[in-house]
């Protein structure tokens, strides 16, 4: 088992057939995201302001992604990706393995080399949008979807049950949940 960094050219075939084939996305795949962990305070008429979730920035999508691969005998056997986002938060996206080389821990380690890769670049912590399906992976690396000040749940997406879970390299860093570009609003406009 060999882990190694790859191109968008060589995970975008696994991504597209496998991952995320037509028959469950709406969209062109893209190298980056413009998904945020967090969302914004947005005026609303029923309550002062509510959350408004998920949240897309495209400024997301300026960051350079890095891609890896594992591979078994020469066989591109598992992938995933990774990129800075805004606020020093790092995304990873696009985990998986082949069926026949679940739980052999290839997920675990696709994971902590996205996460590393975000340490190395400066993030404070690092994110992902799994499948319900994918939890335990997760899970077992250290991603929490509760921590201190939120709760995220699976919700219902184009590819499934989806629910946000962070990993932070220091857990005892206090963390702004808010983006600091953008000031709550106090009153109602």
């Amino acid at each position: 088992m060999k882990f190694e960094k790859i191109t968008f050219e060589e995970i975008l075939p696994i991504w597209q057939n496998e991952l995320w084939p037509e028959t469950v996305r709406s969209s062109p795949i893209e190298s980056t995201s413009a998904m945020c962990l967090f969302g914004r305070w947005v005026p609303d008429d029923v309550e002062e302001f509510r959350l408004e979730e998920p949240f897309y920035d495209l400024e997301n999508m300026k960051f350079t992604p890095t891609f890896w691969g594992c591979f078994v005998d020469d066989q591109l056997v598992g992938v995933n990706s990774g990129h800075m986002c805004l606020d020093k938060q790092y995304r990873s996206r696009g985990l998986w393995v082949n069926p026949n080389y679940r739980r052999s821990g290839i997920a675990q380690k696709l994971l902590i080399k996205t996460a590393t890769q975000g340490y190395l670049e400066g993030a404070d912590l690092c994110w992902s949008y799994p499948r319900y399906e994918s939890r335990h992976a997760y899970a077992n690396v250290g991603f929490k979807n509760t921590f201190y000040g939120f709760n995220f749940i699976y919700e219902d997406s184009e590819t499934g049950k989806n629910c946000r879970v962070i990993f932070f390299y220091d857990p005892d860093k206090e963390y702004s949940y808010e983006d600091p570009r953008r000031e709550r609003p106090r009153h109602k406009v």
